[in-house]
């Protein structure tokens, strides 16, 4: 058994700079996750931003954070692999949008002052940090106002069928991106937790690639072949919307975003990921 087929994202990571069609999912969980930037922007006024560890899911690595300089903050964006960097580069300069990109190899001491940023977060990305204490008050240190952690649901169905039939890969600890572990490890002194819950809510399963490949596996790719269907055919990927090739793929993903407001604890067994924004300060929590 391949054991990286729990997360496809580690063998592919490269295809997606050569061919930079994401798939539906990936364009519609970085639409859902521009709701919660602007949320977070309106109420704590950010001006500066980190995200670290920058490589987690699938698609194109290192792009998550274009809203933020779509809106006028240059992001510094951390990667751990050289020439992920390179190619993540390369498609900043192509849209073309700021950012600044630095190489990390050390997630447990991050090379910055106290208080740098208004904003740290990640997305998908903790399971790859050997040592969660170590990152999380260095997070702690160098943030100023908030952080943002996103990380898969481990109570969503498609993340209990995947870790039931595929081994989890050398260098992933899924131990880190358990809500519990994750409370305690950012909640330190000063540090309270503002915000969590579920998002990332799609009509379609969470299955680590792309929705067109599955249904091509089980016989179902007609359902991603209608020429109808412009968000099924075209190249999808959000970069065309900020580059201003695709300025309406944004309504065109979010028509599928109607489950987002289920219930819980419907929301809790569907939702692809969880979020949690912990606040500095107690003046942040009125």
């Amino acid at each position: 058994m391949n054991e990286n087929a729990f997360l496809s994202v580690l063998q592919t990571w490269p295809e997606y700079y050569t061919d930079p069609d994401e798939g539906l999912g990936t364009t519609y969980e970085r639409f859902i996750l521009h709701r919660y930037f602007r949320l977070i922007q309106s109420r704590f006024a950010i001006e500066s931003v980190l995200e670290a560890p920058s490589f987690g899911m699938t698609g194109i690595s290192g792009i998550n954070s274009l809203w933020w300089s779509k809106n006028n903050i240059t992001p510094v964006v951390l990667d751990d692999n050289p020439e992920r960097i390179r190619q993540t580069e390369q498609v900043w300069k192509s849209i073309p949008l700021a950012v600044d990109l630095q190489r990390q190899d050390d997630w447990e001491q991050l090379p910055f002052e106290d208080q740098t940023f208004d904003l740290s977060w990640n997305f998908a990305s903790l399971w790859f940090v050997a040592q969660p204490e170590k990152f999380a008050r260095e997070l702690q240190r160098i943030t100023r106002k908030v952080i943002f952690i996103c990380v898969p649901n481990i109570y969503g169905i498609g993340y209990r069928l995947r870790k039931r039939f595929n081994e989890i890969p050398r260098g992933m600890y899924a131990e880190n991106i358990h809500p519990k572990r994750i409370k305690t490890l950012f909640t330190a002194t000063g540090w309270s937790l503002w915000k969590s819950g579920y998002f990332d809510i799609p009509p379609w399963p969470d299955i680590a690639m792309k929705k067109e490949e599955l249904f091509s596996k089980i016989g179902l790719g007609f359902l991603v072949n209608k020429k109808k269907d412009a968000v099924a055919t075209a190249r999808t990927c959000v970069v065309d919307y900020f580059n201003g090739t695709r300025p309406q793929l944004e309504s065109e993903i979010l028509k599928y975003a109607f489950l987002e407001g289920m219930p819980f604890p419907l929301k809790q067994v569907w939702a692809h990921h969880r979020y949690f924004i912990f606040t500095k300060t107690k003046i942040f929590q009125s």
